[in-house]
């Protein structure tokens, strides 16, 4: 399969499955504490996803020089593999439920590796759809962005359909079955190096590539902030249970809406703006949500900023492959990175703050209002016409 229709399918095909892959393990979350099943304590259930952590930040980081020597395929057929054994292993722990005291260290071994696959796979899947996109690198990336957001609501959606939790075992064994499939037929896909994918000989990182890295640095606390905290937040201001996750499910809908309609429109109309002042109307969102918490349009509010949120961190990477030719494969990397980094931090930090939320909402609207001024200093002289 060497048709280029067929190398767009397949790739973008892997970025949705490669959401739903990366999300198997929160989306059993229910079955791991469950006493009669895996038993793990609420502690437990939250280390479990430290190696996940620490294995996407490495494996971005060195990914981009895996694909430098060896090319693209081989770096996607070690991730993949990586997290097809994974889920793999996790659908055949049901025969082994007896003996828990062997569950949580496999489980994190697991956790390590689907973490390790994550980072190598998508890490090369950003520049690998730009490279199919040579005219619209960054909507190839922002609409690649939003198939891993999809695939990522799928496996919790999974979760419920099958509705006892008892049956979680059919959620590792539909996701191994599906995503052996496509990797199978990835196989069979030609792919070659290519220039796109070559590092110079002697490089360091430009310092405007540093200041990216802090921007989406800033922007993985705020993702993070709403991904671990944002239940407790959104009740903290008045919402039930039922609302609050509604609003949850809003924010990465909006998310995943704004990365989809920036793909299609930034072809043809000049979104650079919108995307620069994006970081603004988010810290103007959380101030409203601060000092007005309406009940009654907070879930509203919710799906806003969540939409102004999402072109912000594809968006960089697009912007960064735009800008920085010669370093595609290592602009994805080092800002998948920076993303996990800051999620990473805040998820482990914001725990002894999670009910003072006037505090964490002013943290992020000063985040915001930081990553604004980065996005525009970066401006300058810069190629963000081309990009948006």
């Amino acid at each position: 399969m060497n048709s280029r229709i067929a190398q767009i399918i397949i790739i973008f095909l892997l970025a949705f499955f490669t959401g739903v892959n990366f999300v198997v393990f929160p989306a059993l979350g229910t079955a791991f504490t469950d006493s009669s099943l895996f038993g793990l304590s609420s502690s437990q259930f939250g280390n479990l996803f430290i190696p996940q952590v620490l294995c996407i930040i490495i494996a971005c980081l060195g990914a981009p020089f895996l694909v430098n020597k060896s090319g693209p395929k081989i770096v996607l057929i070690v991730g993949l593999l990586l997290m097809i054994v994974s889920t793999g292993i996790l659908w055949m722990l049901q025969y082994v439920m007896n003996d828990k005291s062997l569950l949580f260290p496999v489980l994190l071994v697991l956790v390590a590796f689907t973490g390790s696959g994550f980072g190598f796979s998508i890490t090369t899947l950003n520049p690998l759809a730009a490279s199919l996109f040579e005219n619209n690198k960054s909507s190839a990336i922002l609409i690649l962005q939003f198939l891993v957001g999809l695939g990522t609501s799928t496996s919790p959606m999974m979760m419920n359909l099958i509705g006892n939790v008892n049956n979680w075992m059919c959620v590792p064994g539909c996701i191994f079955i599906l995503v052996t499939i496509i990797f199978v037929l990835f196989l069979f896909l030609k792919l070659e190096k290519g220039t796109f994918f070559e590092l110079p000989d002697h490089f360091k990182i430009p310092s405007k590539l540093w200041i990216f890295f802090i921007a989406i640095v800033l922007y993985g606390f705020i993702e993070g902030t709403f991904g671990s905290f944002g239940a407790i937040i959104l009740k903290n201001q008045g919402l039930d249970n039922n609302k609050a996750s509604l609003g949850l499910s809003l924010f990465w809908g909006g998310i995943a809406l704004n990365r989809l309609l920036f793909g299609i429109f930034s072809k043809n109309n000049d979104l650079s703006y919108l995307f620069l002042f994006s970081p603004l109307l988010v810290a103007g969102l959380l101030l409203l949500l601060l000092i007005f918490p309406n009940v009654n349009i907070i879930v509203l509010m919710m799906f806003l900023i969540g939409f102004f949120m999402g072109s912000i961190f594809p968006g960089s990477i697009g912007w960064g492959t735009v800008e920085f030719p010669t370093l595609s494969v290592l602009v994805s990397g080092f800002l998948m990175a920076a993303n996990q980094i800051g999620t990473g931090i805040i998820t482990n930090v914001l725990g002894s703050f999670s009910n003072q939320t006037n505090i964490i909402l002013r943290f992020l609207m000063i985040c915001m209002i930081v990553i604004c001024v980065l996005l525009f200093y970066l401006k300058r002289n810069s190629k963000i016409k081309e990009a948006f």
